[in-house]
Parts: structure tokens; sequence; C-alpha cells
């Protein structure tokens, strides 16, 4: 059963109208616009980077709604029966990886596709609405909040595609970990590369449907992954210049930290064969870019 009660969720967040009436003016953090385009030339590869939505795409379905999930529910057949935006849905909820509404729990279903924002360290909801110029209410429909509490960096919140700035990420080209921060899907690796070499344990990491040296990931990928700028976990990165081989360099991405550094675990970096793990800051020149 719906929960359409517009009124009753505002009531029972009205700490997002009073802070936000109580904010100072903040300058909006980036410009928003444009079409959801990545660096795949296939229509078939889902988008990871959103520079921009056409207006067809970001149409709300209707008011955000708030429903008791019946037994057997998925996130799929929820979208269905209210024709909402899957994606959106999963990330309102926080649902991980597999994770599927329970029955009887409350599901929030967004009025229409999001994108997904980082904050910045300290942030509260609140200010981050601020920030980007929008209602701090529009922030209750995509994410499901408790309190208008200050937020780790690092962590992202959903909003509306269409005030999504440029270079925010697309929630279906992934999922979100316990504290928001998004992550590749998980898929199985195997060992189709040479062994000793960068490429062959990234292999061993996640799914490599691709092949070459390292140096040509970038553009062998593209046709079957998204492909763009911003380190997520899970995502392979690839390094080109000096201190890396003249085949180039690729690693998988394990963690990303709050100032945009990140952590990769790699092979044939210390020496052939060897793993490591090191941290790479996130303006590093010898970065190529990163596949999701």
């Amino acid at each position: 059963m719906a929960i359409r009660g517009l009124r009753h969720r505002l009531l029972r967040h009205a700490w997002v109208l009073l802070i936000a009436l109580l904010l100072p003016v903040i300058a909006p953090r980036l410009p928003v616009g444009a079409s959801l385009t990545s660096a795949a030339p296939s229509a078939q590869v889902l988008n990871a980077v959103i520079e921009g939505a056409p207006a067809d795409e970001t149409a709300p379905a209707g008011p955000a709604l708030t429903v008791m999930a019946p037994a057997g529910a998925t996130v799929e057949s929820l979208a269905t029966s209210y024709a909402r935006n899957p994606a959106a849905i999963i990330w309102a909820n926080g649902f991980g990886s597999g994770v599927e509404p329970q029955a009887g729990s409350p599901v929030l279903l967004p009025p229409g596709p999001g994108a997904l924002v980082p904050v910045q360290s300290g942030e509260s909801p609140s200010q981050f609405a601020a920030g980007l110029g929008i209602d701090p209410t529009v922030l209750l429909a995509y994410n499901v909040l408790q309190e208008d509490a200050p937020l780790a960096g690092g962590s992202y919140l959903q909003v509306p595609l269409a005030d999504a700035p440029q270079g925010s990420l697309n929630p279906a080209a992934f999922i979100p970990t316990a504290a928001g921060i998004p992550e590749v899907p998980p898929s199985h690796g195997g060992d189709s590369f040479p062994y000793g070499e960068c490429t062959y344990y990234v292999a061993t990491r996640r799914s490599i449907t691709w092949s070459g040296n390292a140096g040509e990931w970038w553009e062998n990928a593209r046709w079957s992954r998204p492909e763009g700028e911003i380190p997520v976990a899970g995502a392979v990165v690839i390094f080109e210049g000096p201190g890396y081989s003249y085949d180039g360099h690729v690693a998988f991405v394990d963690s990303v930290n709050a100032d945009g550094s990140f952590v990769v675990s790699e092979m044939n970096y210390d020496g052939w064969g060897v793993v490591d793990q090191r941290t790479v800051e996130a303006h590093d020149p010898s970065i190529v870019g990163f596949i999701y």
C-alpha cells in the first residue's frame, strides 16, 4: 500500500526546511545540464558519467512514494508496478549487490531517475542541497535520510537527474556500499592473461572481456564497458608515462579516500609477479582513466 502522505513526510523531516531557512547563501557547485554520455562509442554500453540529461529522460513519473514491500517484491517489480527508475530505487534505499526489499519493509520510490553527487567532508544534507541550488526537501524524495548531520567525505547523495552537475555518476552503473560510496558491481575474474603481468592480476579481480596490453585497454574496453575519469572502487585504472612500462600499466581500485586519492592493488609494479598495494593521488598525471 502506497503511503502518499507528502504532508506527513514533510513534517517528519521538518529539520530540512528549518535548517535551510537558516543557511546563508552558498554558491552553486557546478553548472547543470546536458546528456548521459561517456567515452564509450557503443549505444549498448551503459554510460557511467553524466555530462547532461535530455528533458525526456529527467521527467518525473509522479511524486515520491513510500510503499510497503509485499512478499516476493523485487526492485524491478516495484519499478515496473509504479513506473519508477530501478537504479534510483536502489540508491535511495541503499540496496547493495543482490539485496532486495524485505516483505513488509518501507521502500522509497523516487519520482524519476537520479544522479550521484559527491558530498564534501563534514557537509550536512541541507548544506549539500544549498550548494547545488536545490530545495532540501528534494533530497528526501531521492534518499532515505534520518537527520541533518555532517556526512562523510567520499560518500554520495542522489539528486534528480535534471539537477545533476556535469561529472555526476549514473547510479545504474554502480552499487552503493553501506557508507553511501559507489563501487563497480563485482564480477568473476579469471587468468586469461600471462602470469606475472599487471593485466593478469587485474583479470583475477574482475571479469575482463577484452584483450591487449595494458596500454591498449582504454581503447579495447570502451566497446563493452563504460569509462570515465572518476575513481570508483572496483574499477580498473590505466597508467601511462614515466615510471611505467612502455606497454602501459593497469591496477585494480580497492577503495577511494575522502580527498580523492585512491588505493590500488597491482602486479608487476614492484617486480614481475609481485603483488603490492599503494595510494595514488587524485591528480596523478600518469592516469589515463578508469574502466568501470
